[in-house]
């Protein structure tokens, strides 16, 4: 009896000597008690049941945090017609939207729904354009259903409600479509973040009506017997318009198209000039979205990357006078292939209008957005332009 009250004496006094020490021994107590985040989805209307089955998702996937229906509530989640996004207060705090663009769009709406929570969870965009990573959003195609999330991204969460990882500042509001942050995967864009009228999807490429009977797009792309007009989605939306005639620039990548019917879109205007040196611009194509040649198709919804002209140095191969160097933005975004033909457009007193047309990458390399791009620059042949179409819109 004496020796075990002893060893029983050592222990205890060995155990708080090593936990002064900062070590911890696995005595065989409790685990510390996992945190209940309540959440209202009340004024989600038919994405109810989104969020309950995305809480349900991380409940199954991580230890150290429950979320649970109920009020009063650290989390509220509402629905507007806007992008989802998420607005943390702090770790296990915040307010959600659910936004019908990206689901009108096709995205899943269970994966909308538990990459916000991840949000509220701690969990900042990491735009990896992998349908594994659920934190990836919007960079993972359209057809990405993964709601659940990644090992790495359920470990993040436990570690950061144990209390092992500082949590994150608050303040940021987290958008689906990344506007304001340029995704890792048009190249390294978004889906469009509006319906740009002017937008004509042709057979492989992209082009841009400058008229309510023609449109513009790359030489090098195939003349299909009808292209879709004034949607941003290809398959979709706007209108079918039969292609009674192509019309080819004698020298640079450009082609006319003649539609058989006129249409009420509006078209994109061609400026006088395309801006010098540092102006900023935005492409738009309905081009893969991974750099290597046939890694994956073109998306439903246009992709749209912010630019800007760079000097004509930085292009090999550049005609000059009539064609503009594109900046690849953080040196992994831009055209490929899929984009050919397509906008690149500046903003004019408010409006869009158009000063190139998509052609070729700007460094020789087959491996897209791994150097500036070559656009034809439109307002260089304007008076050409305008008098194969019977005159431009003023």
């Amino acid at each position: 009896m004496f020796r075990r009250q002893v060893l029983r004496t050592v222990l205890a006094v060995l155990v708080a000597t090593l936990a002064a020490a900062g070590v911890q021994l696995a005595t065989g107590a409790p685990a510390a008690a996992v945190r209940t985040v309540y959440y209202d989805a009340s004024r989600t209307g038919e994405f109810r049941t989104n969020f309950d089955q995305a809480a349900q998702i991380w409940n199954s996937r991580v230890s150290t945090v429950r979320l649970q229906p109920g009020t009063p509530a650290s989390i509220t989640i509402y629905v507007d017609d806007g992008w989802p996004r998420a607005q943390p207060t702090g770790l296990g705090s915040g307010r959600i939207w659910m936004g019908r663009t990206a689901v009108n769009q096709g995205y899943d709406r269970n994966r909308i729904a538990a990459h916000e929570l991840g949000h509220i969870l701690g969990l900042p965009d990491r735009r990896t354009g992998l349908c594994t990573d659920l934190m990836s959003g919007s960079s993972a195609p359209v057809s990405c259903r993964n709601a659940n999330p990644s090992s790495a991204e359920a470990s993040r969460v436990n570690s950061l409600f144990a209390g092992s990882l500082t949590a994150p500042a608050t303040g940021t509001t987290y958008t689906w479509d990344g506007a304001g942050d340029v995704g890792p995967t048009v190249v390294g864009g978004r889906p469009a973040s509006e319906n740009y009228p002017f937008m004509v999807y042709v057979s492989g490429c992209t082009g841009t009506l400058i008229k309510a009977n023609w449109a513009v797009t790359a030489k090098h792309c195939s003349t299909p017997s009808s292209v879709r007009v004034g949607s941003i989605n290809r398959s979709s939306g706007g209108s079918v318009v039969s292609v009674t005639r192509a019309v080819n620039h004698p020298s640079v990548d450009v082609k006319l198209f003649q539609l058989g019917s006129s249409v009420s879109y509006a078209p994109a205007p061609i400026p006088s000039t395309s801006g010098a040196v540092g102006t900023a611009t935005r492409i738009i194509g309905w081009g893969q979205t991974c750099a290597r040649p046939g890694c994956g198709s073109a998306p439903a919804v246009a992709n749209e990357l912010d630019t800007s002209i760079v000097a004509d140095s930085r292009c090999s191969g550049i005609n000059g006078p009539y064609e503009i160097c594109t900046n690849n933005t953080n040196g992994n975004s831009g055209a490929c292939y899929g984009d050919s033909g397509g906008p690149q457009v500046r903003r004019v007193n408010g409006v869009w209008n158009l000063i190139g047309a998509t052609s070729r990458a700007g460094n020789n390399n087959s491996t897209c957005a791994t150097g500036p791009s070559i656009y034809v620059d439109l307002p260089s042949i304007r008076s050409w332009i305008n008098t194969q179409v019977g005159g431009l819109p003023v």
